[in-house]
């Protein structure tokens, strides 16, 4: 991996430089796992990434991560701080030795902002700008290798949920079914995971956590759920039903469903994020239930589970081959019931594919007590 890490890193710094910046600064999480190759979560105690455009990048470190944890970066050289050090004061004496002490330096959204704001204090003479664009745009493009990754966690997601919806029966709770496809997405192979499941009237809560609830005949049963391989997350969402349904919960999904069918026919390479989301908002409007659909049509999954490209009303970024998010309209009627229908999309060169590949059609499931 560090090869591609590497190459990704170029690609970012060629962009940088390009709009006259010095260098940049990475911290713990997403970016600085992908654009160096060591993966490291935020705590307490500094850990950075200095990246100049020219010269040598220099990880910011505690003595503790001294052996970077093992893992093999593109670049290896350290300056480490101990515990009774200010670990800010050598990230500035790094900075001054790199002769950055006066420079425009890029710092990504996700940057911890006291110790932004702590740099900032050290060296008064540095200008630091958000450089979250510039980040995000080469993530937002996958590679081949990232988009087998991606299609091998939704693989993994799709045989969960088929061997879990198997397992539906009277009484059984949410936590219950929160805690099947789990394991089972954990025996096939994924690494992190998630799970929300949400049956009957709280279906209607988009982001509720499973709870107690007993699953009952004639309920809907909402799952939002996905997974890691590589890395690499997977999404997908499916509203099936147990016993037999109302005409009324049929008519809703068919309308969910066919926003979700005209979003992803929307998209190919050139389109606006926006017009994908207008092409799935429209169904649900048309059909008297606009109020209902509270959120965007979709957002970017990659190395986290939420990220750009975002597919929402007013975003004029246009698509490119490569670039995945998820396509999720749903109708969320407080008190009654909630349904979603979400797939894990890659654009694609002549239009769109699903990674997603669960059956998205009207589902019911026989009643077992």
């Amino acid at each position: 991996m560090s090869e591609f890490n590497h190459l990704r890193t170029n690609e970012l710094i060629s962009s940088l430089r390009k709009d006259g910046f010095d260098a940049l600064i990475l911290f713990p999480g997403p970016n600085m796992a992908y654009y160096t190759g060591f993966n490291i979560g935020l705590s307490e105690r500094l850990a950075s990434a200095l990246i100049p455009m020219n010269g040598k990048p220099t990880f910011i470190v505690n003595k503790l991560e001294e052996e970077l944890r093992g893992q093999t970066p593109w670049f290896k050289e350290k300056a480490i701080w101990l515990e009774q050090e200010d670990p800010i004061a050598i990230l500035a004496e790094t900075m001054k030795d790199r002769g950055l002490v006066s420079a425009k330096i890029g710092v990504p959204e996700d940057a911890p902002w006291g110790w932004v704001n702590r740099l900032q204090a050290a060296l008064p003479g540095v200008q630091l700008v958000d450089v979250s664009d510039y980040v995000s745009n080469i993530r937002m493009v996958k590679t081949p290798q990232e988009l087998e990754w991606m299609t091998m966690a939704c693989h993994v997601a799709d045989m969960a949920l088929e061997a879990s919806f198997s397992k539906l029966h009277t009484d059984m709770t949410e936590k219950e079914l929160s805690e099947t496809l789990s394991e089972e997405m954990s025996r096939l192979g994924g690494g992190q995971t998630f799970t929300g499941v949400l049956f009957g009237e709280r279906a209607a809560l988009p982001h509720g956590n499973p709870g107690d609830r007993r699953l009952k005949q004639g309920e809907a049963i909402l799952v939002d759920m996905g997974c890691t391989v590589n890395g690499y997350w997977s999404d997908i969402t499916r509203t099936v039903f147990y016993g037999e349904p109302s005409l009324r919960q049929r008519e809703l999904y068919d309308i969910v469903l066919r926003a979700n069918r005209a979003a992803f026919e929307a998209v190919r390479p050139g389109v606006t994020s926006q017009s994908v989301d207008e092409a799935g908002r429209k169904i649900i409007e048309d059909s008297g239930y606009g109020r209902y659909f509270i959120h965007r049509l979709g957002h970017g999954v990659g190395l986290q589970v939420h990220e750009a490209p975002y597919i929402v009303l007013n975003n004029r970024l246009r698509l490119e081959p490569g670039m995945t998010f998820s396509d999720e309209p749903g109708i969320y009627i407080v008190g009654e019931l909630g349904i979603r229908v979400e797939d894990t999309l890659v654009c694609t060169h002549t239009g769109c594919e699903s990674l997603t590949k669960f059956n998205r059609n009207f589902l019911t499931y026989p009643v077992k007590d």
